[in-house]
């Protein structure tokens, strides 16, 4: 699940603790977005789609994290298929649920 929409734009910001990212919001949207701040992907928008965890630990004996996730600007093209996209946004997101659990806002089941 991956698409690709230039016309987003983005009215509402809110900074968080990480300086690589700010939640972004069109204004008749019900959703929130992320828009990346560091050099290498600044400017790209997204938003997560379904967030899932492997049923099974890897080789590593970790629990591997599975997630969907929108492209909804990308002005400078960069690769968001790529390996280290999809870490950079793997880790913002676990930044996100951690905080959501700490604060009592998420349930895993």
């Amino acid at each position: 699940m991956k698409s690709q929409n230039e016309n987003s734009a983005t009215d509402q910001k809110t900074k968080t603790e990480n300086k690589n990212y700010v939640f972004v919001q069109k204004e008749a949207d019900q959703f929130t977005s992320i828009k990346l701040l560091d050099e290498k992907f600044n400017g790209v928008i997204y938003r997560y789609g379904k967030v899932g965890f492997g049923s099974e630990e890897n080789a590593d004996g970790k629990m591997p994290m599975k997630f969907d996730y929108d492209i909804l600007r990308n002005p400078t093209n960069v690769d968001t298929d790529s390996e280290e996209f999809i870490n950079v946004i793997g880790d913002i997101l676990l930044e996100i649920l951690d905080e959501q659990l700490k604060n009592g806002k998420v349930n895993i089941k």
